[in-house]
């Protein structure tokens, strides 16, 4: 329930998209296979960024991405660790230690130049593929993959690493 209360307070602040040059709706989308390796980059930060996330490491966290152009909420900016740390006091589901890793745990997918988790995020449901909802269910209830079904569109945690290695996002609504 927690998660849907997450979910639904972050789509209340919706206003825009992912904002910056590199959003995900521009370019092509590849899905890529789970034998494919990231590029060194992006496997470095997506490392780094999973291994802050399992040692609830906030201070690192912050070392690797810029709060400047760090897209993390639709209606706040600035302080992308200060705002999770106050979801989290208000008794949210921890962005660290649960979505943050479980996000970046799930298939992958190229949107131009970015990389983004889930790869479900990469494309509209009725493309999903049977990966794609595995995964998502690891995260999601069955309602709340409805949800987005119904709004065309995943609306859940998506993260996205750019090519050179640029940690860009990491939201949730639309």
């Amino acid at each position: 329930m927690a998660r849907l209360a997450l979910l639904l307070s972050v789509l209340a602040l919706a206003v825009a998209g992912c904002g910056g040059g590199d959003s995900p709706s521009s370019g092509a989308t590849t899905t890529t296979p789970a034998e494919e390796s990231l590029p060194g980059p992006v496997a470095e930060k997506h490392e780094a960024i999973v291994d802050a996330a399992h040692a609830l490491d906030y201070d690192e966290l912050e070392t690797l991405l810029d709060p400047k152009t760090f897209t993390y909420s639709f209606g706040e900016g600035g302080d992308p660790i200060g705002y999770w740390r106050r979801l989290e006091e208000r008794g949210e589901t921890p962005i660290l230690g649960d979505y943050l890793p479980a996000v970046l745990a799930m298939p992958w997918a190229k949107q131009g130049p970015l990389y983004v988790w889930p790869s479900a995020h990469a494309r509209k449901p009725s493309q999903w593929t049977e990966e794609d909802r595995k995964a998502l269910e690891q995260l999601y209830t069955e309602e709340e993959i409805r949800r987005f079904e119904e709004a065309g569109s995943y609306l859940g945690w998506r993260a996205g690493i750019r090519k050179d290695g640029t940690w860009l996002f990491f939201v949730a609504g639309d």
